[in-house]
């Protein structure tokens, strides 16, 4: 089978029934501009998942109707028997398919057909009772990734993708942290700062999990970190009675103690990695209303590199990349989460939005899940609140009242 596909700005209408219909070879029609951007792209993905499909491109000047019928023509006159999918493309390039199609369908076997992307389905387009048969793949987020032309960043100790390594028992360990941040996210936050300064290693040859501090250190940090004194050593007991820290030691002569693992070290030296790891326990459990997982895949930290070139991210001139907090995955659409374990500025937004367009164009879910909302300036939240409405980006606020129950019928909901 042949497919024509309408050469679209966005990479899955493009794609889609390459994925849906797998068929021998696909002609995609458009600007030239457009698709040499986009075909080392392509030819990328379909090999790295041993995909077997020939390319052609034919560009064409997608505003000439005449020059759009008369490439159209040729296809159809070329070609045995064609599909044309509709998801994507110009008014004109449907204009021109429409006027083809009259001239042949009679004479030769053409088809058209159309995929809502949102639900994965086919509809006839063409009303010849014919559907193409569709096994809609479940995209991971390094797939919809690669798919736009981009990459997940691995981590090479410094920055990257982190992967965390999630049982039981660390589940346990962030849900507890889960439950202490919840109490007053603002105090959690400073007292996370002042945990990241005092675990900040001066000295290379010490062990990784070990903190050791003197006391003009930790008054010097505590200061610096807004934190009060009695509240912090409060903090560090908690965290040694739950077993989060290990043999702690706090006295005149300073503070030492051990992580419990290095994820937890993570968890506790950054004050929003604990937030978004509800979020993603919240999507690994979250079922739709026949009891199917509502996901299929997610990442947290995600470190995406615009163009899957991995080039010096310190410079950036030199390269786009962006870290998403959380990004998961339903289906083909892909859903792209911002955590704020605090105050929230309106650059957030932006920034979300650009990620999200770029990755998944007009289907892309944006979510922006916060805690203490209410501690914001009024007038400046809600403008915040319009300004994400306008980027059409959903907020989750206040999460830190939910119950786990709620928290996931929250995440499970946002793509209803």
């Amino acid at each position: 089978m042949t497919v024509v596909e309408f050469f679209d700005g966005v990479s899955i209408n493009n794609m889609v029934s390459c994925l849906a219909i797998k068929p021998e070879k696909i002609i995609f029609v458009g600007q030239k501009k457009m698709m040499r951007k986009q075909e080392e792209a392509y030819r990328r993905f379909v090999n790295k998942y041993g995909i077997q499909v020939t390319f052609e491109f034919k560009p064409v000047n997608v505003n000439n109707l005449e020059k759009l019928i008369e490439l159209l023509t040729e296809i159809v006159e070329n070609e045995d028997e064609c599909t044309f999918d509709l998801t994507g493309g110009e008014d004109t390039v449907l204009v021109a398919m429409g006027i083809v199609y009259e001239k042949y369908h009679t004479t030769k076997k053409v088809q058209m057909h159309r995929f809502n992307i949102n639900t994965g389905m086919a509809s006839d387009f063409d009303n010849d009772g014919v559907i193409p048969s569709v096994q809609m793949p479940e995209l991971t987020v390094e797939d919809n990734i690669t798919l736009y032309g981009g990459s997940i960043v691995p981590y090479d100790g410094n920055k990257g993708t982190f992967i965390w390594d999630i049982d039981g028992d660390f589940e346990k360990d962030v849900r507890t942290m889960w439950t202490l941040c919840k109490k007053n996210p603002t105090l959690w936050n400073a007292e996370i700062i002042a945990m990241a300064s005092i675990a900040k290693r001066i000295n290379p040859e010490q062990p990784e999990l070990y903190v050791k501090v003197n006391a003009q250190r930790f008054e010097t940090v505590l200061i610096t970190s807004r934190v009060d004194k009695k509240d912090f050593k409060r903090f560090l007991e908690i965290l040694h009675k739950q077993g989060l820290l290990q043999e702690l030691k706090a006295n005149s002569q300073g503070i030492e103690f051990l992580f419990k693992n290095n994820q937890v070290k993570r968890c506790l030296t950054k004050a929003g990695n604990v937030l978004e790891l509800m979020v993603l326990f919240s999507a690994k459990n979250a079922t739709d209303k026949q009891g199917n997982k509502r996901y299929n895949d997610a990442i947290v930290g995600a470190f995406i590199d615009w163009d899957s070139s991995l080039h010096d991210f310190d410079d950036e001139e030199k390269d786009t990349a962006n870290e998403v907090d959380v990004v998961l995955m339903r289906g083909i659409v892909p859903v792209f989460i911002s955590c704020k374990n605090g105050n929230v500025d309106e650059n957030e937004l932006y920034k979300l939005n650009t990620v999200a367009s770029r990755f998944g164009g007009p289907y892309a879910k944006k979510v922006l899940v916060v805690t203490s909302a209410a501690n914001q300036n009024k007038n400046g939240y809600e403008y915040l609140c319009q300004r994400a409405e306008d980027m059409k980006i959903q907020i989750l606020e206040n999460v830190h009242i939910f119950t786990d129950d709620e928290f996931e019928r929250k995440i499970s909901n946002l793509l209803c």
